[in-house]
């Protein structure tokens, strides 16, 4: 497991065996030069000014540098226009680097601030190392897709004195990218290893060790509950539906808690309304909205936040079967309204609905956020690389974000206005879960508002971003399955809150 350390840059008493240099397409290397031998900066300033490494992003160059140098590699990476480097920017670099040290087989480097020393920046190049070196490789003979070496110490060096401040933050985004490579271990297990009992036993294993209390409701309590939503979905699989409630108070039980709740399908066949062949492969990725709440209690949990949250993981497998529910059906859902089903491949939205009037009703929140894979309207409005939000309040959706744009996870939000409602009325119960092809990820939202009573609510649709897939943008911090997107968003925003609520 990769270690992170904070140092000074003293290669005379300390040379790197590999030494990492941000390069942009300036070619400024100033910077650096006054902690490097004069033989190494001419060697570097020959490399550059005979264009050999132009610093556009993506690009790098190894130089061996021999036994006449006391640094003995040096890798330049190329940064691109450097009037656009962000966070963003160090996060994809960072990413890239760790990555290629451990194809040339370099398990320890040094490495300068790609784009500056603020902490926003260090921060940003920590979580592209941590998420990069990910691998998903359990099912996989010998446990490793290759024979390069895995990183084991990045040495990031600055000059501030403030390293102590630094060495926290350090310690945060290790817990936080935990967190999400923990989620994107379940999101990547096939439906035959996790199943809703599977998923539940996993994620009650992990929250016994950070102290979250668990509580997982079967499908007899739900049926004598009145989560007939919950149930209607599940009820085609032999694998029974569950919920799992993850409870983390900090300090205080007494404070109202921040709900989240995550769609947890850990395989959509459609059920009766049969999805085609197709990519259905990818429907083990269903579960990822579940996950990502997972994911997010552990992070809470791991950082010892003094706030108190709560998740609702509603976790199904639709499959059809003389069992199944079918289109026709009229459910009487949690808070006593009925859905007609007219298609049982909209079923996330039904099983969030259940999970959501129910936990408030139960925990009486300040805020609802709920994530799920839970339209392919929401990828044709807007790619796999943006997720859509949906909500009721201007102050989280404008929070949220703003704190996307810092993580790099790019929310956009869609409107929530009353024709929409319209589309989905029925003609024999209170509404029906789907309202047509016209802004469907738009008209799934405005079923779930039906279920948040006035609590303040944000809804994102990570169908396009929850996994790689046709349209993703590459980048080097995202390897291949669940990528755990939203999870270090929501961890900065309970962050926030933290601080917030302390300093009140």
């Amino acid at each position: 497991m990769v270690e992170i350390v904070i140092e000074k840059p003293r290669f005379e008493e300390n040379p790197p065996p590999l030494l990492i240099m941000g390069i942009s397409e300036s070619k400024e290397y100033a910077k650096y030069s006054r902690h490097l031998d004069f033989k190494t900066v001419e060697y570097l300033k020959e490399i550059l000014s005979e264009r050999i490494f132009t610093g556009k992003i993506g690009t790098s160059l190894l130089l061996p540098l021999g036994s006449n140098y006391k640094i003995g590699k040096i890798l330049l990476v190329g940064l691109g226009n450097p009037d656009k480097l962000t966070e963003e920017t160090a996060r994809i670099a960072a990413g890239k680097i760790a990555i290629k040290s451990r194809e040339i087989n370099e398990p320890n480097f040094s490495i300068f601030p790609i784009v500056g020393e603020e902490s926003r920046y260090i921060e940003a190049m920590a979580e592209g190392i941590f998420l990069s070196l990910y691998k998903f490789d359990r099912y996989k003979a010998g446990g490793s897709e290759s024979e390069s070496v895995n990183i084991q110490k990045v040495s990031i060096l600055i000059e501030s004195e403030n390293i102590e401040e630094v060495k926290k933050i350090i310690e945060h985004v290790k817990v936080i990218t935990d967190a999400v490579n923990f989620s994107r271990d379940l999101g990547n297990l096939p439906p035959n290893d996790c199943s809703p009992g599977q998923l539940v036993s996993q994620s009650v294993a992990m929250a016994d060790r950070y102290q979250i209390r668990t509580t997982v409701l079967e499908r007899y309590q739900m049926e004598s509950m009145g989560l007939n939503g919950i149930v209607s979905v599940g009820k085609g699989s032999n694998n029974p539906p569950k919920m799992l409630v993850l409870e983390y108070y900090g300090p205080s039980a007494e404070e109202r808690p921040y709900l989240l709740i995550g769609k947890a399908v850990t395989f959509d066949t459609g059920g009766i309304s049969l999805k085609p062949g197709d990519k259905m492969d990818e429907m083990k990725y269903d579960k990822c909205g579940g996950c990502n709440v997972i994911g997010i209690l552990r992070a809470v949990a791991g950082l010892r936040l003094p706030i108190r949250v709560i998740g609702l993981v509603p976790c199904v497998e639709n499959m059809p079967s003389s069992s199944s529910y079918r289109p026709g059906d009229i459910i009487k859902m949690f808070n006593d309204k009925t859905v007609e089903v007219v298609n049982t491949d909209a079923e996330g939205r039904i099983i969030l609905a259940d999970a959501m009037a129910y936990g408030i009703k139960l925990f009486n929140p300040r805020l609802v956020i709920d994530f799920a894979t839970l339209t392919g309207a929401s990828i044709i409005a807007l790619g796999a690389n943006v997720a859509a939000m949906v909500g009721t309040d201007d102050d989280l959706k404008s929070n949220l974000k703003s704190l996307s744009e810092r993580t790099g996870e790019k929310i956009w939000e869609l409107p929530l206005g009353e024709e929409y409602h319209e589309q989905i009325k029925s003609h024999f119960a209170d509404i029906k879960n789907i309202g047509g092809r016209p802004a469907g990820a738009i008209t799934a939202a405005a079923f779930l508002s039906n279920f948040t009573d006035a609590t303040p609510w944000v809804h994102l649709d990570i169908a396009g971003t929850a996994w790689t897939q046709d349209g993703t943008s590459e980048k080097s911090y995202n390897p291949k399955g669940a990528t755990g997107f939203g999870i270090r968003m929501i961890a900065k925003f309970f962050i926030e809150e933290s601080r917030r609520n302390h300093a009140a």
